[in-house]
């Protein structure tokens, strides 16, 4: 290893000292439920977001978090 090589090992674990490891699929995976979350507001689809709530983000009909998913759905539509 060159010095070179050793000067930007050291900063980089120096960058990296006191954060949490990054996990690149976990990474992967918020990007793309923005993603599907995005096309499924924008669709005007409330069938298909509320199937997208299921199967892609887990949500069980019925409980709080399925419920503010659709009212937010709901607001964002301006339907009551």
């Amino acid at each position: 290893m060159s010095k070179d090589d050793d000067i930007q090992a050291v900063r980089a674990e120096e960058q990296r000292r006191g954060k949490k490891p990054v996990d690149m699929s976990e990474k992967r995976r918020g990007f793309l439920i923005r993603k599907k979350i995005i096309e499924a507001v924008k669709s005007r689809n409330y069938e298909e977001f509320r199937e997208m709530l299921i199967r892609d983000l887990g949500q069980i009909p019925g409980s709080p978090a399925y419920a503010r998913s659709l009212r937010a759905w709901k607001e964002y539509h301006g339907e009551k």
